[in-house]
């Protein structure tokens, strides 16, 4: 119902469809390389994105600022999750520091969407709502 980097990486979507975004903090910038984000496992889940075209890492990073299209920051590249934190390879320069936000499409969205409790509906970067995930907590 999301669509995610996986629905783009096959052709079924556009990467503008992807109605479910992380919004993650950098929270650390330990070398011009690497970033810190306080999104991991257990918000972007583990899963690759399979697809017709490349798509490395556990999730497409994109501008937080929601008024423009998503266009993803090929320069950053999720490489490694813990269960809290990604780390994030960083190709060439980022204007990135400790504070600033991202947006992640995740590659795959239904995984992402059962592991919150709520999600938070948003115009552009107005916040609309929030709805609790009713099948949180469910899968016996």
């Amino acid at each position: 119902m999301y669509f995610d980097r996986t629905q783009v990486a096959l052709g079924a979507a556009a990467l503008d469809d992807c109605a479910l975004t992380v919004l993650a903090t950098v929270v650390s910038k330990p070398a011009a390389t690497r970033i810190i984000l306080d999104c991991g496992s257990k918000t972007l889940s583990s899963d690759q994105a399979r697809g017709l075209t490349a798509a490395p890492g556990f999730g497409a990073i994109v501008d937080a600022d929601a008024t423009r299209p998503p266009e993803i920051d090929e320069s950053l590249v999720i490489e490694r999750l813990s269960e809290e934190h990604a780390t994030v390879r960083v190709d060439g320069t980022t204007r990135l520091v400790p504070g600033d936000r991202v947006r992640v499409v995740p590659n795959h969205s239904c995984v992402v969407s059962n592991l919150v409790d709520a999600v938070q509906l948003v115009d552009g970067n107005e916040l609309i709502d929030t709805l609790p995930v009713a099948a949180r907590g469910r899968i016996r």
